[in-house]
């Protein structure tokens, strides 16, 4: 019963999110957390219709996506994954074989976009090869966004190169609140790799980073 109602707490944060007039919702799939916890055969041990076969551990996230897409079409909708993500005890065996259908899965919705954590930079399970926006592409015919480790060179290769469409940058925002100025203006950034300062509850790693000149 628990389950069937956590689907319908997101059903409304959907509408919560709609009201407050955000423009569309990321399903947060990915690092360990709810929804990755029943994709991953590492952490859902489940005997009943949310566990064991991909079908049924995918579930969960299915009944998720379309209760938001009551609220939501579609084209507003993102989903967000982390096949090679260790964080929070993940990465189970069959890694390759839930992930490859879960994204076929989600293709068929024709969701705004598909949000791959395909980077090692958070951490990798090592549970067999690495899953690639190459791997993400030959199932899902979908925007495509990368994520994790990459930087303005290495992000305009892979979206040269057609495997992403669009690549997301989280830690060296934080450093860099102008970061897009700086990747248009091929300006130098501020080191993001010392994490001890991030919010710490003052401005200090928060809001004390410096714009560009």
């Amino acid at each position: 019963a628990e389950v069937k109602a956590v689907v319908q707490d997101y059903k409304r944060a959907a509408e919560r999110a709609k009201a407050a007039g955000f423009s569309g919702v990321e399903v947060h799939s990915a690092n360990g957390y709810l929804v990755n916890q029943f994709l991953d055969e590492k952490t859902n041990k489940r005997e009943d219709e949310y566990g064991g076969s991909l079908e049924n551990r995918y579930r969960f996230l299915k009944e998720i996506i379309e209760s938001v897409l009551e609220v939501f079409p579609a084209s507003q909708v993102g989903v967000r994954l982390s096949p090679n993500g260790v964080f929070n005890d993940m990465g189970g065996a069959d890694f390759r074989e839930i992930y490859d259908y879960v994204i076929k899965e989600l293709d068929n919705y024709k969701l705004g976009y598909l949000h791959v954590m395909d980077g090692l930079a958070f951490g990798f399970h090592e549970q067999g090869k690495p899953y690639t926006l190459e791997d993400v592409k030959k199932n899902y015919k979908g925007v495509v966004m990368g994520n994790c480790g990459y930087n303005p060179i290495n992000a305009s290769e892979a979206i040269e190169n057609k495997t992403a469409d669009l690549i997301a940058f989280g830690r060296p925002f934080i450093t860099n609140p102008d970061l897009p100025k700086r990747i248009k203006e091929n300006l130098e950034l501020t080191p993001f790799d010392d994490m001890s300062r991030w919010y710490g509850g003052g401005a200090e790693g928060y809001t004390d980073y410096p714009k560009a000149p």
